[in-house]
């Protein structure tokens, strides 16, 4: 038997695996199964589309949806126009806050929602598989079904549906492409049945169907594509549409013809226990790129004939081999050990008795290089993270970001200081309009909304653990900045009257903020170093005082005069 060398990169063909996989599996069967039984039964309600239940087993549940035999010609008469459907904007992301769906397949549904609530309430109660299935126009109303069950779910229901269509036409938008519910989806499509290209404007439509938003449509889910050869499973959303655009114009004419997916099934899984695994052990040049064109042209599709592009498919490809979870608990690593290093540099700050900030700002240790770097990282690694979330489904993502907003908070207090320091070092003016990244803002508008949902600390609490304490407030030191330089403005001989009067009211504002700071343990007792620039400030503002308004008092003026800052943080005795 010829052996594959150790050195040789294997084919990569997982799309067709995964079909393997699926095709002799006996959960497609089960799906498929109870469709023609429900077709063959009493209709039990009035509409083109019937619903079935069924229990197999005491801990598994099949939902079936199948249309009737007469309505398979043109299932969606009503045409094919997209609709919002504020019900669904769950899944609508910052980029797509909309979700709109099939006209025809959405008045359908409507139709049918009081019987659908009452299975929702049902399905609800139980535990265990929970299969929701349909074909045609079935399939449609299968697919909102489940969106409906997911909207009231959380994660950690005990009865996760996962829908199976047979030959269903796209129903939505691009809103729907981006939710972690795409796994629970899977759709098998043969390249011979013209319902999954009905609204595609290259392909067949129904008589009265309108293509004014036909390129809206985005396939979502797993697609499990069928030929007389093979099949292969594809979840990339433009490739599906592409593959099913290039089906659509090879579908012979004449009226919509009903496929038997039952036929087709028993046809793959005989292809598939008699073949075994496709082309193993086999070299090819460039394994990635090879192993895709081969997928395709398994269903029937040859890349180069119709131009389809493969580049990002071969890319993530790539960094699918690529990411384990073994890369991934590394990178979470060396987070961790970037946050670790600004610790240690913090620590050895204050054992110089300076504040860290200052130390950065003015370059004091040749570490700093390093410190940069590991902002950088940070920095970047906080981005993705984000970006992740802004794609996310608003219910998804709003969960996702709860859960990291605490560490997130963390690194915007940490690392926001040492970029406000690199501002003002480069000479900039007010960092807060003029400096601060889009970043830092999302993610204190992200800890906000967190918060409120969550029991924040009294003071009481705080003070014990204060000595340890980051700055609440990240843009705390660009406060500071901003207050050094109106005691410049105050004190400098070519002010006018008019500056003065400012800078004086900034001073006074300024002296109010570090005051609730300072009530609410909120401010490090690092800013009380004596060569920190909170420090600088208050001599400037003290000399100030007794050169402008010799007479003024405030709060901290009282608290800073008498030197209370020195038990700032300490426990309280007993």
């Amino acid at each position: 038997m010829k052996r594959r060398r150790m050195n040789q990169v294997p084919l990569f063909s997982s799309a067709g695996e995964q079909a393997k996989m699926l095709v002799t599996s006996n959960l497609i069967d089960a799906a498929w199964a109870k469709i023609p039984e429900l077709q063959r039964g009493q209709s039990a309600l009035p509409s083109s589309v019937q619903t079935m239940i069924d229990h197999p087993t005491p801990n598994s549940t099949i939902v079936v949806f199948a249309p009737l035999p007469d309505s398979t010609q043109y299932p969606l008469p009503q045409g094919g126009d997209l609709v919002p459907y504020p019900d669904f904007d769950f899944l609508g992301t910052k980029e797509w806050p909309s979700v709109s769906i099939n006209r025809a397949a959405l008045t359908l549904f409507e139709s049918l929602k009081n019987h659908l609530y009452g299975l929702k309430t049902e399905l609800n109660k139980r535990e265990g598989q929970l299969i929701i299935t349909g074909h045609s126009l079935g399939g449609s109303i299968a697919s909102l079904f489940t969106l409906y069950l997911l909207s009231s779910m959380d994660k950690e229901s005990k009865c996760r549906p996962i829908c199976i269509t047979f030959g269903s036409p796209l129903i939505g938008n691009f809103a729907l492409q981006h939710s972690h519910w795409n796994s629970f989806f899977l759709h098998l499509v043969s390249d011979k049945d013209p319902l999954p290209t009905l609204f595609l404007s290259s392909g067949r439509s129904a008589p009265t169907s309108s293509h004014s938003q036909a390129t809206a449509y985005k396939p979502f889910g797993t697609y499990l594509l069928c030929s007389e050869i093979g099949c292969a499973c594809f979840d990339d959303p433009d490739l599906i549409l592409k593959i099913l655009t290039v089906a659509s114009s090879e579908v012979a004419g004449g009226l919509l013809q009903v496929v038997d997916y039952g036929e087709i099934l028993r046809n793959l899984k005989n292809r598939a226990i008699c073949k075994g695994p496709q082309l193993a052990g086999e070299r090819f040049a460039y394994p990635f790129s090879d192993g895709i064109v081969m997928e395709l042209k398994t269903i029937g599709i040859d890349p180069a004939k119709h131009n389809i592009d493969t580049t990002r498919m071969e890319a993530e490809a790539r960094t699918l081999a690529k990411k384990t979870k073994a890369s991934d608990a590394k990178e979470l690593n060396d987070i961790k050990k970037y946050m670790v290093m600004l610790e240690w540099y913090k620590k050895k700050s204050k054992e110089a008795n300076k504040c860290y900030y200052d130390c950065f700002k003015n370059g004091d240790f040749q570490r700093d290089v390093r410190i940069e770097e590991f902002m950088g990282q940070l920095t970047t690694y906080w981005e993705d993270m984000v970006a992740q979330a802004e794609r996310k489904p608003q219910k998804e993502g709003a969960s996702f970001r709860t859960a990291w907003f605490q560490s997130a908070t963390t690194f915007r207090r940490m690392v926001e200081p040492l970029d406000i320091a690199i501002f003002y070092r480069d000479g900039g003016r007010d960092y807060i309009n003029n400096g601060r990244s889009p970043l830092y803002k999302l993610l204190e508008k992200l800890y906000d909304e967190a918060a409120k949902n969550t029991t924040r600390e009294g003071p009481d609490s705080k003070n014990k653990k204060v000595s340890v304490l980051l700055t609440d407030d990240s843009c705390f030191w660009a406060h500071v900045e901003d207050a050094i330089l109106s005691c410049q403005s105050l004190n400098h001989a070519n002010s006018t009257p008019e500056q003065r009067e400012s800078s004086w009211k900034n001073l006074v504002e300024f002296g109010k903020y570090v005051t609730k700071q300072i009530e609410n343990f909120a401010v490090s007792p690092e800013i009380f170093l004596e060569q920190s620039s909170f420090m600088k400030w208050w001599r400037m503002y003290e000399a100030s005082i007794d050169a402008f308004r010799n007479f003024y008092t405030s709060p901290l003026v009282n608290f800073m005069k008498s030197h209370k800052y020195d038990d700032y943080g300490l426990p309280e005795e007993a």
